[in-house]
């Protein structure tokens, strides 16, 4: 018994000797070498070393009070401005001459849909759309970025047999004139229906949940 007690800590302090001689070896190779060894804080002080590349949303509030009201109390308040506008702490230094000189990103339909097209592992609160059903791809024709909601174009409510052209009657000067978001060229009554048929645009997350 006292045989296999000696052996079991002779195992023992040779292991802890092993241990501490691999990692006083890794020490010393770290005091020596910036890019391997033990270098705690290391990853910490390489990124604040780094010049900042984002301001935070309070800046971009500072010249952009409406846009950030309107982002404040939408959908998207919890996104920050610079998820769709780039990084933009050099655009807000004050030590800049010419922040207009900074280019801000805007915002795209391909940006849109990163986050909107129809996957079944995202969260069901997350408004998703399948884009060849969707009104149209052009996104911010309809919807207010900041806002991130756009009104239900309407269906068409009346045959359209026998009667002239959508434009006919809701054009700039027709009996029902549409809005200054649509075309300003004369259209087909087939692109009018891709907005104002009937299925059109339907928010997938709430008809297939």
């Amino acid at each position: 018994m006292n045989r296999l007690l000696v052996r079991t800590g002779v195992l023992i302090a040779a292991a802890v000797a092993v241990a501490l001689g691999l990692y006083l070896g890794a020490t010393l190779f770290g005091v020596f070498s910036s890019e391997y060894g033990f270098h705690p804080g290391a990853d910490a002080r390489a990124w604040s070393a780094r010049p900042p590349a984002y301001a935070t949303s309070a800046d971009c509030a500072r010249c952009h009070a409406p846009q950030s009201a309107a982002l404040a109390s939408a959908r998207h308040a919890e996104i920050g401005c610079q998820s769709c506008h780039g990084p933009l702490f050099e655009h807000d230094a004050a030590s800049k001459p010419d922040r207009t000189s900074v280019p801000v990103a805007v915002p795209t339909s391909s940006l849109c849909v990163r986050c909107h097209t129809t996957i079944r592992a995202r969260p069901a609160y997350l408004p998703q759309v399948t884009p060849t059903r969707h009104y149209t791809d052009a996104c911010l024709d309809c919807h207010n970025p900041h806002s991130g909601v756009s009104n239900k174009p309407p269906t068409v409510s009346h045959p359209l047999r026998n009667l002239p052209s959508c434009i006919t009657c809701h054009g700039p000067d027709g009996l029902r004139a549409r809005t200054a978001r649509h075309p300003t060229e004369p259209t087909t009554d087939s692109v009018c229906l891709t907005c104002h048929a009937i299925g059109r645009g339907q928010i997938d997350v709430s008809e297939s949940r």
